[in-house]
């Protein structure tokens, strides 16, 4: 946290979740405000589900200049919002906010983390996407997938909540056995399986029906879908690349700064004791 070099006029910026401890956003975003010589810090701030409103009114008082929001916090954040970013509000979660003009702001750059990866790897518009996943991730993915002309199916294991989230964005609900006859030109999956630490979990036990799998988990840094993907000669986007994207983004937003994404990459790789090629650019 570099304590020793701030100072009274020193910018504060958080992550507000519960659980938070296990969060890697601290040193991402201490190393970038670092690499850009900025008089700021990055901390985390534990705060339980029935909490927030304590924090939001905390919040009006401490020097605070914007902070990341994650579980359980980023439907319910909303409320307390002077301002939100209209596709943040279709989605119905914001993981990004900053205070402007004595303002409380919010966006969600989890938009960014998936639609920027499939961009660098293909034209979106068009293309058949399958998300797998009915949750806040996959809803997100939905709405930002969608928009971009993608045609999107998705699947999951609560047939209910697959469709209400199919009729909600525009999409298509398919069924599990309905993907043996299906090929997609991308696949998202969107679901906590094969996360540390039940790394052995894969939602796909044999063939994987896209050529190009996108797994949002980034811990481990490469999942056993991941690792089944590139045996069936698949191109792969590891979940890391979704976390940094976000992240540089938000750091764009506090800032007005461009992010210094090989730094970001590098922490984030350091804090997951992970290696492996690099996945952002500049």
């Amino acid at each position: 946290y570099r304590i020793e070099k701030l100072s009274r006029a020193s910018k504060i910026y958080g992550v507000i979740a519960d659980p938070v401890s296990h969060s890697i956003s601290p040193l991402v975003h201490n190393r970038a405000f670092q690499a850009r010589h900025l008089d700021a810090v990055y901390v985390p701030f534990l705060v339980p589900s029935g909490q927030l409103r304590d924090f939001m009114n905390l919040a009006e008082n401490l020097p605070l200049t914007g902070f990341s929001v994650t579980i359980p916090h980023k439907q319910r954040i909303i409320r307390y919002l002077d301002a939100v970013d209209p596709l943040a509000r279709r989605i119905g979660a914001v993981n990004t906010v900053w205070r402007k003009a004595a303002r409380w702001r919010g966006a969600n750059t989890d938009i960014d983390g998936v639609r920027i990866p499939l961009q660098r790897r293909l034209r979106l518009a068009g293309a058949s996407v399958l998300l797998v996943g009915n949750g806040g991730a996959a809803r997100g993915a939905a709405f930002t997938l969608v928009d971009a002309g993608a045609k999107v199916f998705i699947v999951g294991r609560n047939p209910l909540r697959v469709r209400a989230l199919a009729r909600a964005c525009g999409a298509e609900p398919l069924l599990r056995e309905q993907l043996a006859s299906r090929h997609f030109d991308v696949l998202i999956h969107a679901t906590p399986l094969g996360m540390y630490p039940h790394v052995n979990e894969c939602f796909f036990p044999d063939r994987i029906p896209a050529e190009i799998v996108f797994d949002m988990v980034y811990n481990p840094i490469e999942t056993l879908l991941l690792k089944r993907a590139r045996e069936q000669g698949k191109q792969v986007i590891c979940g890391l690349e979704m976390f940094n994207e976000q992240a540089a983004r938000q750091f764009e937003i506090w800032t007005g700064q461009p992010p210094p994404r090989a730094t970001m990459e590098r922490a984030a790789r350091e804090a997951l004791g992970g290696d492996g090629p690099r996945i952002m650019s500049k």
